[in-house]
């Protein structure tokens, strides 16, 4: 993957936008919500978001406890969550997370918001799910969360199949991921009890493109729609990863 121009989009966001924070409070709401059911973390645990942006995600994860690390490639987005949120119980570095240089089993859990799903292939996450791993102390947690390929809306809106696809605000190696996708990955990394779960009520307050920003409160109810119809395991616009590493 080029990683160069990870590091231009977001670096390019940040001088036009300041803060990423492009979800909706409800779906953040649903995220905390499946972070609290899937992991049962205790107050104290050290914990770090791998791909944090801005600290979008990991900023929201203070209000469980942890002691939190954010890591991204983005120096403007990392300098922007130091200024903005850093404090005592929050600590945010620049870093690769193929390699981040930090010391083995140093962290309870490992996160990944949004950023599995900016390596385009499977060789790429399974490298960076290893990363992840070593990180992990003996039945340490990982908590993912990334755009599910079986979503109606994300097809129509960000597969290049689609004839309403649209890459405004999006860099060229996302992609879409699937349950099949993940589930061997994260094996292949050494996770086991992994569990996959699409979502709905994934709103968003920010979108790149006038035309889609026009469209974003009819998406947001159909969101909120998704979420109660049934449906939402089956077409959920966010697939939930979790899973535990082995005990030592």
């Amino acid at each position: 993957m080029d990683i160069n121009k990870e590091i231009e989009f977001f670096d390019n966001f940040e001088s036009e936008h300041t803060d990423y924070d492009v979800l909706g409070e409800r779906a953040y709401g649903r995220l905390l919500s499946m972070f609290a059911r899937k992991l049962a973390s205790r107050p104290g645990q050290k914990c770090i978001d791998l791909g944090c942006g801005s600290g979008a995600f990991t900023r929201r994860l203070e209000a469980f406890g942890l002691d939190l690390t954010g890591m991204d490639i983005s120096p403007r987005l990392i300098e922007r969550a130091n200024a903005e949120w850093a404090g005592p119980r929050q600590r945010y570095l620049v870093g690769n997370i193929f390699d981040t240089g930090l010391p083995d089993k140093s962290f309870d859990i490992v996160v990944y918001s949004g950023v599995l799903h900016h390596l385009p292939t499977s060789a790429d996450r399974v490298a960076v799910l290893k990363e992840g791993y070593r990180l992990l102390r003996p039945q340490g947690r990982l908590f993912a969360y990334d755009p599910y390929a079986w979503s109606p809306s994300m097809f129509l809106y960000r597969d290049p199949r689609s004839p309403l696809y649209s890459s405004v605000g999006k860099t060229d190696n996302e992609v879409l991921l699937s349950k099949a996708e993940l589930r061997t990955e994260l094996a292949e990394a050494g996770f086991r009890q992994v569990e996959l779960v699409p979502i709905g009520g994934m709103t968003f307050c920010f979108v790149e493109g006038k035309v889609a920003r026009l469209f974003l409160p009819l998406y947001n109810l159909y969101e909120v729609l998704l979420q109660y119809s049934g449906l939402e395991r089956v077409f959920g616009t966010f697939l939930i990863s979790s899973a535990v590493s082995e005990p030592s």
